[in-house]
């Protein structure tokens, strides 16, 4: 392990940007004073007719990196035009891009500029059905990245915020699956109140996820997440746990006004990543694959 050295990069690291060669269609590119990011429009294999947007990111000065490709999965939100934007995730963005990775973020159906109906909750006891149903635009992404000469001797980290963190979960589920390492930030969906079946809905759905669920994951949630408690995680994570799903839990301290907020706030990076660049040094994702 080499995590000395890798956590000592960040402090070197002000500038940052993206390079990305694509033969698909529909590219475009934008420079700024310190990056240079790419959207690309990936065209589904499962799906017809769906496009994902998906923004790419890497250094300035493309070189051969070690580093794995990390693909960020958004969540959904509830003020209006929310889920219109296209998610950039900057501050992650920069810290990973200051270890040497590849960050992808590709856009859901339905959301941005991404093509198809957008998969809602149609019964809020059943969120398995929700979240393999999102896990099949993440599996197309993966395949994406998985069939490129350039990355394809990297290794993939998953990490998804809110219900992009219950659909990299349920994504770990699947027998196909093709990432090294799952992080969940905050998942699950906002209930609309205590006793919203929902919340069952969603140990119901992480309990059969665990069934088939790997990697390892890291799961990062706060005190004051609007959308549970410490009290009802501790439960979720029991039951993906008693189903055989692994997982590191850390229940970490009231965040601002919000918790929920922690993964992509300027602020948040100070507490995370010592967690996050820990994991991803013991599941080894540093190392090519052969």
């Amino acid at each position: 392990m080499r995590s000395w050295r890798l956590f000592s990069t960040l402090i070197f690291f002000t500038l940052f940007g993206v390079c990305f060669a694509d033969q698909e269609a529909d590219i475009s590119e934008n420079s700024h004073s310190d990056f240079k990011e790419k959207v690309v429009f990936i065209p589904a294999k499962h799906h017809t007719g769906v496009k994902y947007e998906t923004t790419v990111f890497t250094k300035e000065t493309p070189e051969p990196s070690k580093a794995p490709i990390v693909i960020l999965v958004h969540g959904t939100s509830p003020k209006p035009g929310g889920n219109e934007r296209r998610a950039t995730f900057i501050y992650p963005t920069r810290f990973f891009i200051g270890l040497g990775c590849t960050v992808v973020i590709p856009m859901r159906r339905g959301f941005s500029q991404s093509s198809g109906p957008r998969v809602d909750v149609h019964d809020r006891y059943d969120l398995t059905r929700y979240g393999l149903d999102n896990a099949s635009d993440l599996e197309e992404v993966v395949e994406w990245v998985r069939s490129s000469p350039d990355w394809n001797h990297r290794k993939i980290v998953m990490i998804g915020q809110s219900t992009g963190g219950l659909c990299v979960m349920a994504y770990s589920s699947l027998t196909r699956s093709r990432v090294d390492a799952i992080i969940n930030f905050h998942g699950g969906i906002r209930p609309s109140s205590s006793s919203d079946p929902i919340l069952q809905g969603r140990i119901n759905a992480f309990a059969t996820f665990g069934h088939t669920s790997k990697p390892e994951s890291l799961w990062i949630y706060t005190a004051n997440d609007h959308s549970s408690n410490p009290d009802y995680i501790q439960r979720l994570h029991a039951a993906f746990t008693r189903a055989g799903g692994k997982a590191e839990l850390h229940q970490l301290p009231a965040f601002k006004e919000d918790g929920h907020i922690l993964f992509g706030d300027r602020d948040g990076g100070a507490i995370w990543q010592p967690i996050v660049l820990n994991y991803l040094n013991r599941m080894d994702v540093f190392t090519p694959s052969p």
